[in-house]
């Protein structure tokens, strides 16, 4: 991934996280290419959140439900918090 600073120079910023990030982006639009507008279509009818996201997971007797929202004037990227969390040793 790149970023640019204030004066449009591209600065690279790369990480393992990233590069992953960006893998996983780019096998998505490969999947997405391949298919029909009608197949697109279908796939985004049953793929997309039609609330917000929303993760459950059972553990020991317990669900745990996580809701995400973004908000659109934040200090920092979602990339640049998950980033935050690893070198931090948290996930």
């Amino acid at each position: 991934m790149y970023y640019t600073d204030d004066n449009g120079k591209i600065i690279d910023m790369r990480t393992p996280l990233g590069d992953a990030l960006e893998a996983m982006i780019t096998d998505y639009n490969d999947m997405l290419s391949k298919m029909t507008a009608e197949q697109r279509m279908n796939y985004f009818k049953y793929e997309q959140f039609v609330e917000p996201l929303r993760y459950t997971q059972d553990i020991d007797n317990t669900t745990y439900v996580v809701r995400t929202h973004f908000d659109q004037n934040a200090d920092k990227t979602i990339l640049q918090r998950i980033e935050s969390l690893v070198e931090k040793g948290s996930i």
